[in-house]
């Protein structure tokens, strides 16, 4: 009995992890910046399988990649968020950069002498 109730929750969790690479795909098909409408996903999930824009679960989905930071909703559209990078010469700094900043003020100062 447990093993049948293990393999269900299994199927279920590939079912949402397909919607959501789906879901993404379909926000990242979207030509330009203007982000996918949710009539645009829904038609998106349906030409891959067909009836899974009528389940409940797909706006489950999407409102978690909404809570998550995967996307962002932009007048009524939804875009890929983008995580801003911070630049390498940042201030701070991890203890290895820290440590080869020191090597290389030693080797300037002997280098000078």
């Amino acid at each position: 009995m447990k093993a049948s109730k293990d393999d269900k929750a299994k199927t279920q969790s590939k079912e949402k992890a397909k919607i959501r690479r789906w879901i993404l795909k379909a926000v990242e098909d979207v030509e330009g910046d203007k982000g996918a409408t949710a009539h645009h996903i829904q038609k998106f999930l349906d030409s891959k399988e067909d009836g899974i824009s009528s389940r409940p679960e797909w706006k489950l989905i999407l409102k978690k990649l909404l809570d998550s930071g995967h996307l962002m909703k932009n007048g009524g559209r939804y875009v890929i968020h983008k995580s801003k990078k911070t630049s390498v010469k940042s201030s701070k700094g991890s203890a290895a950069s820290k440590a080869n900043k020191k090597v290389t003020k030693k080797q300037r100062i002997s280098v000078k002498k």
